[in-house]
């Protein structure tokens, strides 16, 4: 709690939980885009117990709920930790270590025909983007930027699309729903302005 008071009186969120839940987590809406930011740290348990969970059943009820109601053209979901599995070979920190909760959470959006969904994460000391493929819809988007001032280096993975460790970046990502089908660009840009790597989506691939 003492540290949630902190984050209240320094960042410029629109929300921080509700009343059942406080933490850092909330909605945000940007013309025809709903952005789901979530806080994967207030109420994470320890992956390795009985029903692990990183968002707590509050958290993951609003997600899942918000995610049914929403008609925006793209939903992007914001993750401190990365979506993709391998991105952290032997680590329990990330959604690796909550395979459950995040099935649900992906699940859900499969039953529900929810289209247009991005993920963002971060976390390592990199750029990546990655694509999880889905049995039963379509694949998913995870991109990934964690280092535009770390000089500490976390080494690429070889299940990435691509990635880039080599210097100071960032990710930039550009959405645009004028288009008859939007479209999204993730372009990994180093510390000198270079774009070195760009995954580019459309709509329509984003659909059951």
């Amino acid at each position: 709690q003492p540290m949630l008071a902190i984050f209240k009186e320094n960042w410029v969120n629109p929300a921080y939980g509700n009343d059942r839940a406080p933490g850092c987590w909330f909605d945000l809406t940007i013309g025809n885009i709903d952005f789901f930011f979530l806080d994967t740290r207030f109420y994470r348990t320890n992956p390795f117990g009985e029903h692990p969970t990183m968002l707590g059943p509050v958290q993951k009820q609003w997600l899942i709920e918000k995610l049914k109601q929403s008609q925006a053209e793209l939903k992007v979901l914001v993750s401190s930790v990365p979506w993709a599995s391998e991105t952290k070979p032997g680590s329990r920190d990330t959604w690796d270590g909550f395979h459950a909760e995040r099935e649900e959470i992906f699940s859900s959006c499969e039953a529900n025909k929810i289209d247009g969904i991005l993920l963002l994460s971060a976390d390592r000391h990199r750029s990546d983007a990655w694509k999880i493929q889905r049995p039963d819809g379509y694949a998913l988007y995870d991109m990934m930027s964690s280092k535009l001032t770390n000089a500490h280096t976390h080494e690429c993975m070889p299940g990435a699309l691509f990635c880039y460790n080599g210097g100071c970046s960032f990710g930039l990502l550009t959405l645009d729903t004028t288009q008859y089908d939007p479209t999204a660009k993730f372009e990994v840009v180093d510390i000198n302005g270079k774009v070195l790597h760009t995954l580019s989506l459309k709509k329509s691939q984003l659909q059951h």
